[in-house]
């Protein structure tokens, strides 16, 4: 049975440079495809050449696999499509040298999705002396900066739109209740990598897009609490503008 394996993050996330760009997302990007024959997931595109000689050399895997196709789908998980993005998490920083005042150090923690369409809102929590310790941001760029005498872990959840969920284990229900709408992530700020500059994070992830949230039409059968976040969403986004009496 074809199936698409939940991945934890921090099995995920390779330290980079800080100053390394995030790479957009085009949709190109986001296609996978697994081997006709040993079903190995890849990000390869289609040889129909190939293919026409591994069906002509092996026909009997080759119409177990294509039955397999069939059944389950391609870039499918249940009733979703699988899409896949890039996600940098880390911190800029620099020594404020001429400072009398104990937080010498000025650093800037950030989350930079490769894709921000999806991304309903980012939390950021930090250690409780800062006042105050709980930031949200809305719309990029998803970050803060603030001074401060030494490092702490930032914990961060990333909350997707509705009718999107995380593809990993490490997923939480959001705040509204949406199943695996939230995602945290931990991240230590960094002030000695790569020349004291600050590093982040990078990994790939991937998102199940359950609906098509498009057509407001055929919203009237969701439950409350989807609809309510689709509304705040469509809000943000300057879709949509509440009737005032």
């Amino acid at each position: 049975m074809a199936h698409w394996a939940d991945v934890s993050i921090s099995s995920q996330m390779t330290t980079v440079d800080v100053d390394e760009e995030p790479v957009d997302f085009t949709p190109v990007s986001g296609l996978e495809a697994k081997c006709p024959m040993c079903r190995t997931q890849t990000e390869a595109t289609l040889d129909l050449a190939r293919s026409e000689q591994l069906a002509s050399q092996y026909p009997m895997t080759w119409r177990e696999r294509e039955a397999e196709e069939r059944e389950h789908g391609n870039g499918h998980h249940g009733d979703g499509v699988i899409q896949t993005f890039t996600l940098y998490v880390g911190n800029r920083h620099q020594l404020v040298l001429n400072s009398e005042d104990v937080n010498v150090h000025e650093w800037t923690f950030f989350v930079k999705p490769s894709r921000t369409d999806i991304i309903e809102e980012v939390q950021i929590l930090l250690h409780p002396t800062f006042k105050p310790n709980r930031i949200i941001r809305q719309r990029a760029p998803y970050q803060i900066k603030r001074y401060g005498w030494g490092f702490f872990t930032v914990q961060a959840y990333i909350i997707l739109k509705a009718g999107y969920s995380w593809v990993s284990d490490d997923a939480q229900d959001s705040p509204d209740g949406a199943p695996k709408g939230m995602l945290p992530i931990d991240w230590t700020l960094d002030f000695t990598g790569f020349g004291g500059k600050g590093s982040m994070g990078r990994c790939r992830l991937k998102v199940k897009n359950d609906r098509d949230w498009e057509d407001v039409s055929e919203e009237g059968g969701q439950d409350d609490a989807e609809m309510q976040r689709l509304v705040r969403q469509y809000e943000r986004d300057g879709r949509y503008e509440p009737d005032v009496e």
